[in-house]
């Protein structure tokens, strides 16, 4: 297990004895939400220094925004070691932000892009890990219906900016996420997919 799962367990721990009338389901909603913040919070202090540096600050808040909205929800493959995790998040946000800045994507571009992600949702998300995996049916439907909402969210926001940096950041921060969550990524990245569901449907034979 690693230290944002481990810290996020011992929180939900405490919570659970200290508020005994919470739902499992509610409890691993809980679980799921600090380990997501956790993760994600120690590593930006760094990024948003090099972005800082770089002078792309503006633009790198919102690959992060967006894409971390996203991925929120939708969840995907992560990086197997934490001494692997801060130089791939350093990949994926700078990626999105760069292209997003030299790239001038038009509408149908956008749209077609826009309609993958959301397939994407619709079919995968939201795509758990070995250590953080989802049990919980009705958290997992809960978290489908998010994603594929936040995509229409970003969506809308990208086509009302259309022809903007603005517009073509938004657009690759959905893609990235999107190709995070399928299962071919999974295998590439050699982790495994679905497992909470699979635990969940052991459970019910």
């Amino acid at each position: 297990m690693e230290f944002p799962e481990r810290i996020s367990s011992k929180i939900t721990k405490v919570i659970a004895e200290e508020l005994e009338d919470l739902s499992e389901e509610k409890l691993a909603e809980i679980d799921y939400g600090i380990a997501a913040f956790i993760a994600n919070s120690y590593k930006m202090v760094f990024i948003f220094i090099l972005a800082i540096l770089l002078g792309v600050f503006k633009f790198l808040l919102i690959a992060i925004v967006s894409f971390g909205a996203l991925r929120t929800f939708a969840s995907g493959v992560h990086a197997k070691r934490e001494w692997t995790c801060l130089p791939s998040s350093i990949l994926v946000f700078f990626g999105i932000t760069y292209l997003g800045m030299i790239s001038s994507l038009n509408i149908y571009i956008t749209g077609f892009v826009f309609i993958l992600c959301f397939a994407a949702m619709l079919r995968y998300a939201p795509a758990d890990t070995e250590e953080r995996p989802l049990v919980s049916r009705k958290l997992r439907k809960k978290l489908k219906v998010l994603s594929c909402m936040t995509v229409l969210a970003l969506y809308a926001i990208a086509f009302y900016s259309i022809g903007t940096k603005t517009s073509s950041i938004i657009t690759f921060a959905a893609l990235f996420e999107s190709i995070l969550i399928l299962p071919v990524t999974y295998r590439l990245a050699g982790s495994m997919y679905g497992v909470g569901l699979e635990i969940s449907n052991n459970k019910e034979v």
